[in-house]
């Protein structure tokens, strides 16, 4: 009986990007500031818990223009800034929600009550993503509530948005003034695009013009390898064969980790596109004490695929051809052996929600009878593909299909 645990590990990458638009006249709102805040603990609802404010998930990168004051009590900031206000990581697989972003703004109206304000969301290829209608939070009328909801300016400050004298400024025009605070709220999924979205802030006044302020916020790219099997069990074989896993992979995602699947298969629950990578470790013969030429198995290959006719296979020609552990060590448990490469065709790239079949083989050799086992088994390691052509990778989504299996995920 020949059985192999199977480990993998991803390599999450990170990027950084950024940006702000100001307009006026008769009737005209003002849009003086623009600013944004992603949920700190990533598990924003519509019914429970919505924002947790705290820091970006980039916090050393800040803003290169942010909101200050205007020296004539009021406060300005630079627009169509291409520098991100903040970064944010979406959740693996959208678990347990997507990951979702405040817009703030402050407006100066001399009508108030009749003040229309949206927010236009652009992924980075340019294409429209979302409009978000924005509520008025506070203004002159709520003055009590113009301080903003608890640790909402705290964390503007923190980013690097606003700084302390147009936190005042804003805060005291809204409560004695005719300033509001506005604000909405969407949501990132990890099969949106990564890169800088464009955030364009309308404000108008019934038979006024309208007036816009853009600024930018950053996506950052990551990815997430995940399998839905723990060990590769080969069967009864025997000396000098070549022999596939009985139970062949699949395209269907059963689960991370499920013990009792032998229909292996993996997928990318992150936003960038990537590639695989696969390494072995010997088998070893369970009675013995070392793992010497004739008590292993240090000979393998694999196929791995998004659909069936995009399989690629590594080793899978002779004995001469296979891919090896570390042939040199007689330990045991056996290390693995060097790294192999799936190529970058798109067939073997997984993009956002992709699910593709992997199976493995052996090569027995000249060994003993007995039960063979790898303790460190097999090794798949995710690499990033940018040029393959997933869609988030060029600035678009990608909507591939995707059933969740469980309310929980791990980098495997």
């Amino acid at each position: 009986m020949i059985s192999v645990p199977a480990g993998a590990q991803t390599t999450p990458s990170g990027d950084a990007g950024t940006a702000a638009s100001v307009g006026g006249g008769a009737n005209t709102p003002v849009i003086e500031c623009g600013w944004a805040l992603n949920d700190a603990d990533h598990n924003w609802n519509a019914t429970g818990e919505k924002m947790q404010y705290g820091q970006d998930d980039d916090p050393v990168a800040n803003p290169g223009s942010p909101c200050v004051s205007d020296g004539a009590g009021g406060a300005k900031m630079a627009d169509n800034l291409k520098v991100p206000v903040i970064h944010v990581k979406p959740n693996a697989h959208d678990d347990p929600t997507q990951a979702f972003v405040e817009l703030w703004g402050a407006v100066t109206s001399s009508n108030p009550a009749g003040t229309i304000v949206y927010f236009d969301v652009y992924h980075p290829d340019g294409s429209f993503k979302v409009q978000v209608d924005a509520s008025r939070y506070a203004s002159s009328a709520t003055p009590g509530l113009c301080a903003g909801p608890t640790g909402m300016f705290d964390t503007a400050k923190a980013t690097g948005q606003l700084t302390t004298d147009a936190i005042s400024n804003i805060q005291s025009e809204c409560a004695f003034q005719q300033k509001g605070l506005w604000y909405g709220a969407f949501g990132i999924s990890k099969h949106q695009p990564y890169g800088l979205y464009k955030i364009v802030m309308h404000a108008a006044n019934a038979g006024g013009a309208e007036t816009t302020l853009t600024y930018y916020l950053q996506v950052q790219s990551f990815y997430q390898l995940e399998k839905d099997f723990t060990t590769i069990n080969f069967g009864t074989t025997s000396p000098n064969s070549h022999f596939w896993q009985p139970t062949q992979g699949d395209f269907t995602f059963d689960g991370v980790d499920n013990s009792t699947n032998q229909k292996s298969s993996v997928r990318n629950t992150g936003n960038a596109g990537i590639g695989l990578n696969v390494r072995f470790s010997s088998l070893c013969l369970s009675t013995a004490a070392s793992c010497t030429d004739d008590k292993r198995i240090d000979h393998f290959d694999a196929k791995f695929g998004k659909v069936i006719s995009g399989m690629q296979s590594l080793g899978d020609t002779s004995l001469a051809t296979a891919l090896t552990s570390d042939l040199t060590s007689s330990a045991k448990p056996a290390p693995y052996g060097p790294w192999y490469q799936f190529d970058g065709n798109l067939n073997r790239v997984l993009c956002p929600n992709d699910v593709a079949k992997i199976e493995f083989s052996v090569w027995t050799e000249n060994i003993q009878a007995g039960s063979y086992t790898a303790p460190n088994g097999i090794g798949l390691m995710a690499r990033p593909e940018p040029a393959a052509g997933c869609p988030t990778d060029v600035g678009a989504p990608y909507n591939a299909p995707s059933t969740p299996t469980s309310n929980t995920h791990h980098s495997v």
